[in-house]
Order: C-alpha cells, then sequence, then structure tokens
C-alpha cells in the first residue's frame, strides 16, 4: 500500500523555488532594529492576534514646569506686572483725589479754592505727564494710566464744582466735562488704545455717585453726556468692552433713578435718552463688531429704566413705552442689508418685551387678556411682511396669543364655566367676551399663518387651532348670555346651552370635512372630529342634564340628536354608496 512519506510534499506537487506572497504570522522572522530607533516587543505578545508587532518610539524628554521666579520674570518682561501696578495706581490715586474733594470740605480742611485747584491741577499734571510719556509707543502702557487718571480727575473736579460748591451750573458742568472727556478719548483714539478709555470709564461708574451724594439728574445727565461722546472713538473698532461698560455706567443709575425720583416725567425722559443713545451706537457699532449680537443685545437692557419708570405716568405709559418700543423695531426692521439677522433679532425681542409691559401697564387686570391676544394678533399680521424676521415674528405672535388665552382662562372664562356668579377678581363678562373675541380673531390668523408656512402640516395645524377656537367660542356664548340678560341663572342655562350645539355643530363640520380628505390627514380630522362630539355628547348626559332645566335643556337634545341622526345618514349613504362597487360584479357587455 503506497502511502505519502510524513513532511513530504504530495504527488504531483511542482517543486521550485517557494512562490512570493505573504508570510503566514507564525513563520515571519523580524530583524532586530539598531538600538536607538525602536525597541522590538516579544513575538509571542502578537502571534495569537495575527499581526506583526508597533515599533515604540521613545518619549520625548519632560520639560521641568517654570518655576514662581520664572513667572514673575516672565510676566514682568511681557509687561503685565507694569499693567497691574498701573491699574492700582489709577485706582488709589482717583481715591486721593475724591478725598481731597469731599473728605476734606467735610473735615474743614484747606479752603475751597484751594481743593479744588489743587485736585484740578495735580489731575492735569498726571494727563500731560502721561500724554507726554506716550510719545514712545514702548511707554504706553504706563502712559495709559497716567492720562486715564488725569481724566478722571478733572472730571471729579469738574462735578464737584457744580454739586458741591455750586460754582458752575448744571449745563455748564456737563459741557465742561464733555469737553474734558472728548480730551481724553482723542488720546485713546489716536494711540487705538481701548484700555485708555476703560480705564476712565469704570473709575467714573464707581466714584461719581461719591462726588454728587448720591444719584440725581445732574448724574445721569453727566452719564448721558459722556455715552454720547464716547462712541465716536468706538466707530470702526470692535470695542465691545467699552460699549458695554458705557451702557451699565448710564442703565444701573437711570434705574435707580427711576425709583427715588418724584419727578416721573424727568425720569422718563432720562430713560427715554438712554434708548436713543443706545440704539444709535449700536446701530454705529455693529458693523464692526466682532460680535454684533451681543452689541445688540447690550443696547436691549438699556430699555430697563424705561420698563420700571413708565408705571408711575398711568396711561401716559403708553404712549412713553410706544417711543422706547418703536426705536427697537425701527432698529430691527431699518437694517436689513448690513446687520446680522441675529443682532436684529435681539432688537426685536426687546421691542416685544415692551409691547408685553405696555399691555400691563395702561389696562387693568380685566382687560389684559384682550390687550396681549391683540399684540398677538398684530404680530401675526406683520409676520409675512417681516422678510428674514418672519419666522421670530410669527412665534411671538403666537406666544402673545397663547398668553392671552391662558390669561383669559385664569381670570373668569373657567369660572364662567362652571358658576353662573363671576367672582370680584375674575373680572366681568364684558371683557370675557371682548377676550374671547379678540382671541378668535388672533387664533385664526396665527392658524392661518403656520398653515401657509407649513402646507404639508395645514389639516393638523388647523384643527389645532379649531380646538382653541372651539374653547374661545364657548367662553363668547357664556359672555354673550349673561349680557344679554340681567338673571345669571337664565343666561348660564341659555350660554351651556349654545355651547353644547357648537360643539355638535364644530364636530359635525370636521366629520364632513374629513370626507373629503384621504390617508393621515382623513385620520387626523376625523378622530378629532369624533373627539369634540364624544365631549359634546358628555357633556350633554353628565352636565347639560343636571345643570340645565326647561326649554333649554330641550333645545340641547333636540339639536345635536338631529346634528347626529344627519351624520348618520351622510357617512352610510356614503358606505352603502361605496359597497356595490366593491362587490358587485360588472356587467356584461351586450352580444
Amino acid at each position: 500500500m503506497n502511502e505519502t512519506p510524513q513532511n513530504q510534499p504530495p504527488a504531483g506537487t511542482p517543486t521550485g523555488p517557494t512562490p512570493t506572497g505573504p508570510t503566514p504570522i507564525d513563520r515571519l522572522t523580524l530583524p532586530i532594529p539598531p538600538t536607538g530607533h525602536f525597541t522590538a516587543q516579544p513575538f509571542v505578545q502578537y502571534q495569537s492576534h495575527g499581526y506583526a508587532p508597533f515599533p515604540t518610539y521613545p518619549q520625548p524628554p519632560r520639560r521641568p514646569s517654570p518655576t514662581l521666579g520664572q513667572r514673575v520674570a516672565k510676566a514682568a518682561e511681557s509687561g503685565l506686572i507694569g499693567k497691574i501696578l498701573a491699574g492700582v495706581g489709577v485706582a488709589i490715586t482717583l481715591s486721593g483725589i475724591v478725598m481731597l474733594l469731599v473728605l476734606a470740605a467735610q473735615a474743614g480742611l484747606l479752603r475751597p479754592e484751594i481743593r479744588v485747584a489743587g485736585g484740578g491741577i495735580l489731575a492735569a499734571v498726571l494727563a500731560g505727564l502721561g500724554v507726554w510719556t506716550g510719545r514712545i509707543p514702548e511707554r504706553r502702557p504706563g502712559a495709559v494710566a497716567l492720562v486715564a487718571t488725569g481724566i478722571a480727575g478733572l472730571l471729579f473736579d469738574v462735578l464737584a464744582m457744580s454739586t458741591i460748591y455750586g460754582w458752575l451750573p448744571e449745563i455748564a458742568a456737563l459741557a465742561v466735562a464733555g469737553l474734558i472727556a472728548g480730551v481724553g478719548l482723542g488720546v485713546a483714539h489716536r494711540w487705538n488704545s481701548q484700555t485708555l478709555t476703560l480705564m476712565v470709564s469704570i473709575p467714573m461708574l464707581v466714584l461719581s455717585p461719591v462726588v454728587t451724594r448720591g444719584v440725581d439728574e445732574a448724574l445721569i445727565g453727566f452719564l448721558l453726556v459722556y455715552a454720547a461722546a464716547s462712541l465716536w472713538i468706538q466707530v470702526g473698532r470692535s470695542w465691545l468692552a467699552v460699549f458695554v461698560v458705557n451702557t451699565a455706567a448710564v442703565m444701573f443709575p437711570s434705574l435707580i433713578f427711576t425709583q427715588i425720583s418724584d419727578q416721573p416725567w424727568l425720569a422718563n425722559g432720562f430713560a427715554l435718552t438712554a434708548i436713543a443713545i443706545a440704539i444709535g451706537s449700536s446701530l454705529l457699532l455693529v458693523r464692526s463688531a466682532n460680535h454684533p449680537e451681543v452689541v445688540a443685545l447690550t443696547s436691549g437692557f438699556a430699555a430697563a429704566p424705561l420698563l420700571f419708570a413708565a408705571g408711575s405716568l398711568g396711561a401716559a405709559a403708553f404712549a412713553v413705552l410706544a417711543a422706547g418700543s418703536a426705536m427697537y423695531l425701527v432698529a430691527a426692521f431699518s437694517t436689513t442689508r448690513f446687520v446680522t439677522r441675529d443682532a436684529r433679532v435681539m432688537w426685536l425681542a426687546t421691542a416685544i418685551v415692551h409691547l408685553l409691559v405696555t399691555a400691563g401697564y395702561v389696562l387693568d387686570a380685566d382687560y389684559r387678556p384682550s390687550a396681549i391676544m391683540t399684540i398677538g394678533l398684530l404680530l401675526a399680521v406683520a409676520a409675512p411682511f417681516a422678510g428674514d424676521l418672519a419666522l421670530v415674528v410669527r412665534v411671538a405672535g403666537t406666544a402673545f396669543s397663547g398668553i392671552g388665552v391662558l390669561a383669559l382662562t385664569g381670570s373668569g372664562a373657567l369660572h364662567q364655566l362652571f358658576s353662573a356668579h363671576l367672582q370680584a377678581d375674575d373680572g366681568t363678562h364684558a371683557s370675557l367676551l371682548v377676550g374671547g373675541l379678540m382671541g378668535l380673531a388672533a387664533t385664526a390668523l396665527v392658524t392661518w399663518s403656520w398653515a401657509d408656512l407649513y402646507p404639508e402640516s395645514a389639516h393638523q395645524l388647523t384643527v389645532a387651532g379649531s380646538a382653541v377656537g372651539l374653547w374661545l367660542i364657548t367662553t363668547v356664548a357664556l359672555a354673550s348670555a349673561h349680557l344679554t340678560t340681567s338673571d345669571a341663572d337664565t343666561a348660564f342655562r341659555a350660554g351651556h346651552a349654545a355651547a353644547t350645539i357648537t360643539w355638535g355643530i364644530a364636530a359635525a363640520a370636521a366629520l364632513l370635512w374629513a370626507r373629503r380628505l384621504a390617508g393621515a390627514d382623513r385620520a387626523v380630522v376625523l378622530t378629532a372630529g369624533l373627539a369634540v362630539m364624544a365631549a359634546a355628547i358628555a357633556k350633554l348626559f353628565l352636565f347639560d342634564l343636571a345643570a340645565l332645566d326647561g326649554i333649554f335643556r330641550v333645545i340641547a337634545f333636540i339639536v345635536v340628536g338631529l346634528i347626529l341622526l344627519a351624520l348618520g345618514v351622510s357617512y352610510a349613504q356614503k358606505l352603502g354608496e361605496a359597497e356595490p362597487s366593491e362587490t358587485t360584479p360588472q356587467a356584461r357587455p351586450a352580444a
């Protein structure tokens, strides 16, 4: 019996050199690389996985972390320590000037002329020394601190002459302060230094109320003049920090002044001026800003004083708030070509907040839901004409309409549904009627607006809007019944009978509408119609049967029953007509 010897190739296997190709891993032999390139890993670690070992490169040596002394030396070389020392020097020097002007006067030290002249001379010398030092660009970090200290000291000196000693009228003092600030800003403009502007603005915000002994008309007017005077230096530059600081320097004192002032028209005038300056500044700065939306948002915070001040004007608050809202609306819709959409959204949002506050200030609690829904209606009307802001306007209109409906529900509409007599804080039936009608108009227009934007979901949106409208129609029916008759019980029964019939009619309309649809749209409308009809039937037996009596109960049962009969005949007729076409065979043609 011939057998192939062990370790011998089978008969017919060609002999010769080994063909080229991938070598099995169990027969792979790796050369050992020279030392210093990589370290060969033991082959046994990789044999079971079927791949050759990877080279391992040596890690670079770890550098030792710098010591504290080295870090301090590096900070000194970069100028950081000099900037810190200069900033601390500014704060201490300005505090000394304030002490010279205020504390020395309280203690009776030196004559007033000497105190004012000494502070002014010291400040002027510091500013002049800074300008002279800043001729060399390498020395400008220290020169900036000198100029900032001198300018701020001169401003405090002017305020002291006006508010403490009464040597300058307020208008003259504001004019002189504007000129001094203009000199400092001119130096900052020439040096292109945002730091210099900030080192003047921040000490002013913190220390000027000390000089004026609180927040008053002179302080607010001075800060408004400064914010306007510092605008030109920011144009063409992305100095966001300067704009934020200047806006805060006006906003916070104005906000305090609106709470303590006994002159509401003056407070509101200052607040409107602050809005005008903030919006004008943002319009000029937004094009060169790296973050234009932050600039627009910052200008929106300038409206806070007006929102708190307008409440003291009563009905006149409408005109004041409308003026502030108009400024933001003009900024949002007149800058389409050169301002980003995000920035204009910030202005639009501020205007919408103004409108909401207007509704709270102008009208009493009974008609606030109507005012809110009116704003939603106006926004829904404006949405198709808002360009790239159409979606934002449409969302705002929907939000206002929804808030108005919820406010109307909580202010008496829900209580009216279960009781014939309204409580003292539930408003009147007249306000509920007006609110219901405004809500119906707003809901219809908002629903149409969204359905026009998303036609593929038009049926679903229409069903949702119809559900809200059905609730508002119920409110209108009950309020109208109470306004028609003085008998509260009769009005309650008549209103509920009308509401039940309305529900049945709405359900019938939905079911008839569903007959003309197909697919998912038909399922949605049909489900909604059946749900409303079920609710009408449940209301008829669970509520109307006990709450209504006499002719109103009879009318409700008869009308709803007739509606159900008509729907049954309609749907049965459709099925009866469709059935033969599916089961009856077609007639054979004549021979």
